[in-house]
């Protein structure tokens, strides 16, 4: 039995431990696409274009900085860590079917954009859950 919690705990780690991973690498190619749209890929400011490119920037900038929050507290219950795979595959079909968008135009595969952007919404829906049972939870008292 102990062997097994052992082993639940080394993959819950491992899980948290790729979040952050993907999460920095969010981050890091938020800062990289967002110096290079101003500076390199000759966006024209105030075109569609450019506002969809900003867009997925700061969709991807915002969540990679929540993932990392959300990686720090997944031991607190499951639906964090739905939470976290939620956010982890909206950002990436959100913003990458943006920036696709952007870059190429319409593809077939355009549809991911609506797919990603329902994963971060449904990521946002797990943390209202959360926050709900925490609330619920007598052994959870906040003293200031």
């Amino acid at each position: 039995m102990g062997r097994q919690i052992t082993q639940q705990t080394n993959l819950q780690l491992n899980k948290s431990a790729l979040y952050l991973v993907i999460a920095a690498v969010y981050g890091l190619t938020a800062v990289v696409l967002g110096a290079l749209g101003t500076h390199a890929f000759g966006l024209q400011v105030g075109t569609q274009q450019a506002s969809l490119f900003q867009h997925a920037f700061i969709y991807q900038l915002i969540h990679a900085l929540l993932l990392i929050w959300i990686v720090s507290q997944t031991d607190q219950g499951p639906w964090l860590r739905y939470a976290a795979l939620a956010v982890s595959l909206g950002v990436l079909l959100f913003c990458g079917g943006l920036y696709l968008l952007v870059f190429v135009g319409k593809t077939a595969f355009s549809w991911i954009t609506p797919v990603g952007g329902s994963l971060i919404i449904l990521a946002w829906l797990n943390l209202v859950i959360h926050g709900f049972l925490k609330l619920k939870d007598k052994s959870d008292k906040f003293e200031p």
